[in-house]
């Protein structure tokens, strides 16, 4: 199987760590028989951003009300960044961003034609402390930047499978594994192989009842 290897990506701030776990689940997967090239996949930004602008216009019909009536200071400030990061699209608008949902899909679906398998990032970051949702406007941006490798593919109803790999000087280390639609055979394969050669040590001992 041909993988597509997205390790670090342009106009994007990676962590070595995370850059480091990619090309290790590259090498496993090499080691598996599966034919490794560097390659980043098509306009995964404009993807992302697509999911930011169609998912938060989408909440205005019922989310954004229920978050103002049930939420708590903190989801409330959240939702609010998130928002400030949207355009407010009217209808024509709207049909132009699912117009291009569908143009961004065709180039992904022959991107993964060539290449089965896509092996990138859960997150560009290591994983957010907590409150980080908190720290305003811009830190809301660096974390949807952080998050595109989840929000591009979610947009476009890809498969995706979450593989862990091990942990970096204890903080749990992942990689996202990506398909072309109804293709989730070789997300499970692909995770397969990479699960066997990792050294996935679980974070807390489990114990056992009665202990």
């Amino acid at each position: 199987m041909r993988v597509a290897v997205c390790a670090e990506l342009p106009g994007y701030a990676v962590s070595p760590a995370v850059a480091g776990a990619v090309r290790q689940a590259a090498h496993w997967l090499e080691q598996a028989g599966c034919t490794i090239e560097e390659v980043a996949p098509p306009r995964l930004r404009e993807a992302a951003d697509l999911w930011l602008a169609l998912t938060l216009n989408e909440a205005g019909a019922g989310v954004r009300q229920a978050v103002e009536q049930d939420g708590d200071d903190p989801m409330r400030k959240a939702f609010a960044s998130m928002n400030c990061h949207a355009p407010q699209l009217g209808l024509t608008q709207y049909m132009a961003a699912l117009s291009q949902r569908s143009t961004l899909l065709r180039e992904w679906q022959a991107f993964l034609a060539r290449y089965p398998l896509l092996l990138l990032p859960v997150s560009w970051q290591l994983p957010f402390p907590i409150d980080a949702d908190q720290k305003g406007d811009d830190a809301m941006r660096w974390i949807l930047d952080a998050q595109s490798p989840l929000l591009a593919t979610a947009i476009l109803g890809l498969p995706g499978l979450s593989v862990p790999t091990g942990l970096v000087e204890g903080v749990p280390m992942g990689v996202q594994l990506v398909a072309g639609r109804f293709q989730e055979e070789l997300c499970l394969a692909g995770g397969e192989a990479i699960e066997a050669r990792a050294s996935c040590g679980v974070p807390v001992d489990p114990r056992r009842a009665g202990q």
